[in-house]
């Protein structure tokens, strides 16, 4: 389960959009960010999704709300939303699906436990995962657009590959620059499957 990751900012994301649809490699620039802050869910976080047929950058809160949920449902089992028959994944899958940008994002190790520094308790270890080639990448997400007009998304998750599975059992569905476009608007479901991407883990707080 995906609960962390780190934020690129809009102004930030504004660029490398430019970088995208000139179908240039995203290469950092030296005014990005050096300070990166952590997204949780309820965050508001700014994404990249079709705007009449342009990529375009927009904030979006971190989770959906549902009437059976105490909490925010902020990640999507790519299992569930391909399930016969209506459930809460299915129209956004089809119809509203985005691009979320990371600098990295956290994982919880299944068994490995540390000291946290806040509260000196023992919990579980996280772990943060990057690309080794690609500074900035992007996890594939669903959206919609409440009556109140507050746009919230979620991230899609997979099994994991060989780079996450000893950590945990689940990832985020890394896509790789060559397939934004096929995630937005070509067949999405070719894009399941994530033993090709390359991840790398460090130790976290």
């Amino acid at each position: 389960m995906c609960g962390r990751f780190i934020v690129v900012p809009k102004e930030v994301l504004s660029e490398i959009i430019q970088e995208i649809e000139a179908n240039r490699p995203i290469n950092p620039m030296p005014d990005w960010p050096a300070v990166r802050q952590a997204a949780y869910p309820g965050s508001d976080v700014s994404v990249a999704l079709l705007n009449g047929g342009q990529l375009a950058a927009t904030e979006l809160r971190w989770g959906y709300e549902a009437s059976w949920s105490r909490g925010l449902i902020f990640n999507t089992r790519v299992e569930t939303a391909l399930k016969p028959g209506r459930n809460m994944w299915q129209e956004s899958l089809r119809e509203r699906r985005c691009l979320v940008p990371t600098f990295g994002f956290y994982e919880p190790h299944q068994t490995e436990t540390g000291t946290s520094p806040r509260t000196g308790k023992e919990v579980k270890q996280q772990y943060l995962f990057t690309r080794p080639d690609d500074p900035v990448f992007f996890l594939a997400g669903v959206y919609e657009c409440e009556s109140s007009g507050q746009g919230r998304f979620s991230v899609l998750t997979t099994v994991p590959n060989r780079d996450v599975q000893p950590v945990h059992n689940r990832m985020p569905l890394v896509l790789e620059q060559h397939e934004l476009e096929t995630w937005l608007q070509g067949d999405y479901l070719t894009l399941f499957d994530r033993s090709a991407v390359r991840l790398s883990a460090s130790k976290a707080v």
